[in-house]
């Protein structure tokens, strides 16, 4: 059997990995961080099918227990490279280089910036309100976004702090209906939509934002600034000629094999208009599938 790669620990390589390994493959993921990806820091999921409610770290703690059980091999080191040579996919690490028959991206996306927190990064800015919720408890904050991200996030905030603002560029909140509506039910959460953050204040912390709407400014007092303004794909680091992207995003077909024979896509990383956890899983399975089916083909 030949050898498997896999980029990327999050929900869908880890469900790759399940599935490559159940078909007797040599699996080796690449993950720089822990498994799980973004799914082990969010709060609650409520849309996984079996679980009525689990939390996140918990569904990746399992995922991730069963590829080991199997057999699954963890590199834990920064992929700087992926290219191909003689019919073989490389990757090249901040420690060094491997071999494989076929290799399956599931690297996600990587949060956006808005450009001005520079220097406020652990001092009052975040990006991820489960991980750093709790330093704020008590105090107002701010949440910059409008979609499923930011709403979740407010609504894990809403439970702790003593006021969450909603900074929306939108004219509505466009995340999941039975989210907003849970976050109507806050009253300690206030949307301002049409707005932006002009600037971040504050010395050695965060001590408030600017915020620009209806043609004026506002200052409001926040301790902290949760950044939820989407996502951007983690894909740079292949280079591969002859490689389809829209906009960053590897684009795949029903087998979940991109434009490049052998090379294979799993997640929020792909093209698929779905991003949630059991779209992911269901890529990986996919990918992890048909990528022992290509290595098998190989002599």
């Amino acid at each position: 059997m030949k050898n498997i790669a896999i980029i990327g620990g999050g929900v869908a390589g880890l469900t790759a990995a399940v599935y490559a390994l159940r078909a007797n493959a040599e699996v080796t993921l690449f993950e720089q961080f822990g498994l799980g990806g973004l799914v082990a820091n969010i709060d609650k999921i409520e849309n996984f099918p079996s679980y009525v409610s689990v939390e996140g770290w918990q569904l990746a703690t399992d995922m991730a227990s069963q590829a080991k059980k199997l057999g699954l091999k963890v590199v834990r080191q920064k992929v700087l490279e992926l290219t191909k040579r003689d019919n073989k996919f490389v990757i090249k690490t901040d420690k060094g280089e491997y071999d494989f028959a076929s290799v399956i991206v599931s690297t996600g996306t990587a949060h956006n910036k808005l450009g001005i927190e520079d220097g406020y990064v652990g001092k009052g800015v975040s990006y991820c309100a489960t991980c750093d919720g709790n330093f704020y408890k008590g105090a107002p904050v701010a949440v910059v976004g409008y979609g499923n991200q930011a709403v979740r996030e407010a609504l894990y905030l809403a439970d702790l702090c003593s006021k969450v603002y909603i900074i929306a560029s939108n004219s509505a909140l466009t995340a999941e209906e039975i989210n907003v509506a849970a976050l109507q039910n806050k009253g300690n959460v206030e949307v301002i939509y049409n707005a932006g953050v002009a600037e971040i204040t504050g010395e050695e912390k965060v001590t408030g934002i600017t915020v620009y709407a209806n043609g004026g400014q506002r200052s409001i007092e926040v301790d902290g600034v949760f950044v939820a303004v989407g996502a951007a794909p983690i894909s740079d680091f292949i280079q591969i000629d002859g490689l389809d992207k829209v906009k960053g995003y590897l684009v795949v077909d029903g087998r979940c094999e991109t434009s490049v024979k052998g090379l294979f896509a799993a997640g929020d990383v792909t093209n698929g208009s779905l991003k949630q956890i059991v779209t992911a899983c269901s890529d990986g399975a996919k990918a992890g599938s048909f990528a022992v089916s290509y290595a098998k083909t190989l002599k």
